[in-house]
């Protein structure tokens, strides 16, 4: 069995806006009745950076976890990673299969896809968020998708009400108990991969 999690669109940045900060100019006749004179010109100026968002370079969520027999065994595994974002973000997660999925095609009374647990946990300087889904919900497809299904966007994803500026415990774990679906599974290899993408959250 082998589990990819992976970085999509580290990093999201807002705009600029212009708003207002005070500022004056002079300005010079060359001649008429205030010829050699002066006037004040005031013009209102300001300027504001949006908001900063994405994965620390050194911390992002990629990797891959490596279980062999998990059907016998179980399995839990964190990635863990660090965001970098300068006010609430939202982290989403999209499942390539589904499951754990090998190939070819299962006979009567056997199965080629098993369940396994995909949980978020979203750490910042105030607050923190956390869920967990069963990764059937997190495919792009999914008929009742996950509060976290991705990509991420400014209204989708796990949303964390909190700047988060490299700070510790941001996870997401992989984990399934002894196998025990009703059907069994074929030999052979299972994998996923998991597509983790990050936005801000105005």
């Amino acid at each position: 069995m082998r589990i990819s999690v992976w970085t999509l669109g580290a990093v999201a940045a807002a705009g600029l806006t212009l708003c207002g900060i005070p500022a004056a100019a002079q300005t010079y006749y060359a001649d008429g009745p205030n010829a050699g004179g002066s006037a004040v010109l005031s013009i209102q100026v300001r300027a504001a950076v949006g908001g900063r968002c994405g994965f620390a370079a050194a911390q992002t969520p990629n990797g891959t976890f490596d279980q062999p027999n998990f059907d016998e065994t179980g399995f839990s595994h964190d990635f863990t990673f660090q965001l970098e974002c300068t006010g609430p973000s939202r982290v989403a997660v999209v499942s390539t299969n589904g499951g754990l999925k090998t190939g070819g095609t299962a006979p009567a009374g056997y199965a080629t896809l098993a369940p396994y647990d995909v949980m978020l946990n979203l750490v910042g300087s105030s607050a923190t968020a956390s869920a967990t889904c069963a990764v059937a919900n997190l495919t792009a497809t999914a008929g009742a998708p996950c509060e976290f299904r991705g990509p991420a966007t400014t209204t989708a994803g796990l949303r964390l009400n909190s700047n988060s500026i490299l700070q510790n415990g941001s996870f997401l774990r992989v984990s399934a108990p002894v196998y025990s679906g009703a059907d069994a599974l074929v030999s052979g290899t299972y994998g996923d991969t998991l597509t983790v993408t990050v936005s801000v959250a105005p």
